[in-house]
C-alpha cells in the first residue's frame, strides 16, 4: 500500500510572556510535506515528538485507516493510507506555570516558588484533507473538538458554514471562534449557541485554521489550576492532491 509521509513541524516555544494556553497545532504544508505546526499565530519552529500522543486517521465514510507516526529529532513524521480523508491529533503541551515575574514556566504549580496560575495544557486538531463533494463523516471524538457540519474545503473565501464545538462528547454554549488563527489569532467573531453551534466565515481561499479554546478544573489544584484545552480545524479549499 502506499503511503504519503506527512511531517510534522512546529513553532518554537515560547516561554515568555504567552501562556502555553494560547497556542495551537494545526496541519499545512512545509517542503513539500503536510506537517504539524505549533505556536501562535504564523509562528513555526520545533518541538518534542513525544509531546504528539495520538495520530489517527478516518477514509470518507469513518472508517479508521493506517496512520503510523515516526519520530524525528524535533518533530514527527507520520505514514498515512492513500484513503485518509480526516486526520486526528491530540498533542500534550504539559504543565505551565506563570512566576512571580510573571514568565511561564514548564513545571507544575508546585515546583515554581511564587507560581500565581498554572495549567495543564492539551492541544487538538481534525484536519480534513480528502473530500471530494462528500459529506463530513462521524468523527472518533478527542476532549476539545470542533466538528464542521458541512464539507468546508468545497467552500471559497468569503462563503459561511456552520461548526459544533463538543467538551468530552458535548455541546459547549458561548465557546469564541476564531475564524483566521493564523493571520489573525486574536480575533474572535460570534459564539456558539445552546446547541454548540456557530456559524463561521472562512477567511481564505488556501489554508484556513479556525481555534476554539475551553477550560475545566484540573483535579490536582497543588499542580494545577485548570486544564487548557485548544482545538483547531484545519483545511485547504480550492486544492485537492490528484
Amino acid at each position: 500500500m502506499r503511503t504519503q509521509r506527512l511531517l510534522f513541524a512546529s513553532a518554537a516555544l515560547l516561554l515568555g510572556s504567552l501562556p502555553a494556553s494560547a497556542h495551537g497545532i494545526w496541519t499545512a504544508e512545509r517542503w513539500g510535506e503536510t506537517g504539524i505546526v505549533y505556536g501562535h499565530g504564523a509562528e513555526d519552529g520545533a518541538y518534542d515528538p513525544a509531546k504528539v500522543k495520538t495520530v489517527r486517521a478516518i477514509d470518507k465514510t469513518g472508517k479508521p485507516v493506517d496512520a503510523k507516526a515516526i519520530a524525528g529529532e524535533r518533530r514527527v513524521v507520520i505514514e498515512v493510507a492513500d484513503g485518509a480523508a480526516i486526520l486526528l491529533i491530540d498533542f500534550a503541551n504539559g504543565f505551565y506555570s506563570k512566576g512571580a515575574d510573571g514568565k511561564w514556566i514548564a513545571k507544575p504549580k508546585d515546583e515554581v516558588p511564587g507560581a500565581t496560575e498554572a495549567g495543564d495544557n492539551w492541544k487538538h486538531n481534525v484536519t480534513i484533507r480528502h473530500l471530494h463533494g462528500d459529506a463530513v463523516p462521524a468523527l472518533p471524538a478527542q476532549p476539545l473538538q470542533i466538528v464542521p457540519l458541512a464539507n468546508p474545503t468545497e467552500l471559497v473565501a468569503g462563503d459561511l458554514f456552520k461548526v459544533r464545538v463538543l467538551y468530552d462528547g458535548k455541546p459547549i454554549a458561548g465557546a469564541a471562534i476564531t475564524s483566521d488563527y493564523v493571520n489573525a489569532s486574536e480575533a474572535t467573531l460570534g459564539k456558539t449557541d445552546a446547541d454548540g453551534v456557530a456559524e463561521v466565515l472562512i477567511r481564505n481561499d488556501g489554508l484556513n485554521v479556525i481555534a476554539v479554546s475551553h477550560k475545566a478544573p484540573f483535579a490536582d489544584t497543588s499542580k494545577a489550576d485548570t486544564m487548557n484545552h485548544f482545538a483547531t480545524l484545519s483545511f485547504v479549499n480550492g486544492h485537492h492532491e490528484d
